[in-house]
């Protein structure tokens, strides 16, 4: 550090930066078991290791919005090996249940555990 530079300016640039680096909104992984919906990230730590595997991800309900087969709608289902787009809710989704209200928890937010599979990658 130079003479007379102030180090607080320094301290406060490294928690920005570790913040920062820490918050997940969408990231790629592969599909390495279907159940329960387990993805590991493709990205690797700085040390070049593999991130922890998120299991229990959730999957949106994609027969719901493609024709096909019937009525209802078609689609394939998640296979191990799958590259996958998977978005981090903002919110926890612990104590997600269908149709009802979220609870708020801001000890909790954008953490990868609330991760839902957008779809696969072609």
């Amino acid at each position: 550090m130079k003479t007379g530079e102030n180090s607080l300016v320094a301290l406060i640039d490294s928690r920005i930066s570790q913040s920062v680096s820490g918050l997940k909104t969408l990231f790629v992984g592969r599909v390495i078991k279907t159940k329960p919906l387990t993805v590991q990230p493709a990205t690797m730590t700085v040390e070049g290791k593999k991130r922890t595997p998120v299991s229990d991800c959730y999957q949106l309900d994609f027969g719901f919005y493609v024709p096909g087969k019937s009525e209802g709608g078609h689609t394939r289902e998640l296979k191990i090996g799958d590259d996958v787009l998977v978005g981090v809710i903002a919110d926890s989704l612990e104590h997600y249940k269908k149709g009802q209200t979220l609870r708020e928890d801001r000890n909790r937010m954008n953490s990868v555990d609330s991760s839902i599979v957008l779809g696969v990658i072609k």
